[in-house]
């Protein structure tokens, strides 16, 4: 599931078969987030590239990997293909997930507005619930409490990279709704 694919990648099995794992669209990419994968993928995939958005983002803008690539293992698409930049359905890569433990305004009754600051979808897929929350003193805050709407989130990873909490982000890309794969349900069951 932390495997996130390209976007224009194509199924898995057939994009595993067709990589050559080459580089060119890691050499491509302007924001450093796609890296080749060394142990997320298994032995099969070593050194196929994935976004790794704590490093970088997938840039709304940007269609270079499959524009690089030599042997059609990311199509090439175009800006309005991929979808991005004009709210229409476009390319999911994955969807955002809270880790509430790890989430300051959740966690720590502490202020933190930057995953939906940066959020570069329209209208953005992270949003804020303002909430009131009692202090240990007893005086009240309010905060706004950041929630996804999984509908809107493409899976860019801008979230991710930007999310102010150390090591592990209070928010994290999975590949959990990609558009690429039918395997990649929100729920066991199946329902996407």
């Amino acid at each position: 599931p932390r495997a996130i694919r390209p976007p224009g990648a194509l199924a898995e099995d057939e994009f595993v078969a067709r990589c050559v794992r080459c580089g060119a669209c890691v050499n491509a990419c302007p924001t450093s987030a796609l890296q080749p994968a060394l142990g997320e993928t298994g032995l099969e995939g070593l050194y196929t590239p994935i976004l790794v958005p704590r490093r970088g983002w997938c840039e709304p803008s940007c269609v270079r990997c499959g524009h690089v690539c030599p042997t059609g293992a990311i199509r090439a698409l175009g800006v309005e293909e991929k979808g991005w930049l004009h709210g229409g359905p476009g390319i999911r890569i994955g969807t955002a997930f809270f880790d509430y433990g790890r989430c300051l305004p959740w966690a720590m009754a502490t202020p933190c507005i930057v995953c939906e600051e940066v959020c570069p979808t329209s209208p953005k897929a992270i949003w804020l619930e303002s909430v009131e929350v009692a202090r240990r003193d007893g005086s009240k805050l309010v905060l706004k409490r950041p929630q996804v709407e999984p509908s809107r989130c493409v899976g860019c990873g801008l979230c991710e990279a930007k999310c102010p909490v150390s090591d592990l982000a209070a928010i994290r890309v999975t590949r959990i709704g990609e558009s690429r794969a039918g395997d990649s349900a929100f729920t066991l069951g199946g329902v996407s």
